[in-house]
């Protein structure tokens, strides 16, 4: 059943300054990372351009390890040992990046004059009468993203910049994605490169919410 464009028009927008993270390519050899380069046609909201940015350092590399679930499984940092929770202090601050591409790591402030905010109690209402199952901001890639993607076909036509949308991989109170869209890219203000070449943490990884399945053995049980 499709979406119900009327309805989805009730979902608050508002003008908003945000600051957000980015995780780029980091290239070592060519010249700087693109903050803005945008893989067409990918992942959860798909789009010519949306690029999937975070509310947080946490998010933004939560967000990565969740996707790249199959890498964190290669970057084993305790041998084949395996985290405990006694051990858990020891590798804390360990980086993931055997198999793990690193990454710079960008803040970006936009001055967004259309932001959609699907977190409130208001927006989910919206959302459920239009059509839209809530549990599709949890699916996972091998259910299609639920209701996401046909979502991310209507942005344009309900003029949305951007969204805060609830994170799959870091389910934290106050906490969000933030995919901005083509609409939105002209709103750039600032881009701060925070990090040259990084990966996620031991700890960061452990926390990480990870698709049905798909969790790392060696990390051990989830947060």
């Amino acid at each position: 059943m499709a979406l119900r464009l009327d309805t989805l028009r009730e979902v608050p927008v508002e003008r908003s300054l945000e600051t957000v993270l980015y995780r780029a390519a980091h290239i070592p050899l060519g010249g700087a990372p693109d903050p803005l380069y945008a893989q067409p046609e990918h992942g959860r909201w798909p789009t010519e351009w949306t690029l999937y940015t975070g509310s947080s350092e946490a998010v933004a590399w939560a967000e990565y390890c969740r996707n790249h679930a199959v890498d964190v499984t290669r970057s084993d940092v305790t041998g084949g040992v395996g985290l405990t929770a006694d051990s858990l202090s020891a590798f804390a601050g360990l980086e993931v990046d055997r198999a793990l591409p690193r990454r710079s790591l960008y803040s970006l402030t936009f001055g967004f004059e259309r932001l959609a905010d699907l977190t409130s109690a208001w927006a989910e209402d919206c959302l459920h009468r239009a059509g839209f199952d809530l549990d599709s901001f949890y699916a996972d890639a091998s259910a299609g993203y639920g209701d996401c993607p046909e979502l991310a076909t209507l942005v344009d036509e309900l003029g949305w910049e951007a969204m805060r949308v609830p994170s799959a991989a870091w389910q934290r109170a106050g906490e969000w994605c933030v995919p901005v869209f083509s609409g939105g890219r002209g709103s750039l203000l600032v881009a701060t490169r925070l990090l040259d070449a990084a990966a996620p943490t031991v700890a960061l990884a452990a926390a990480t919410e990870y698709a049905a399945g798909g969790r790392p053995a060696w990390l051990g049980g989830g947060p």
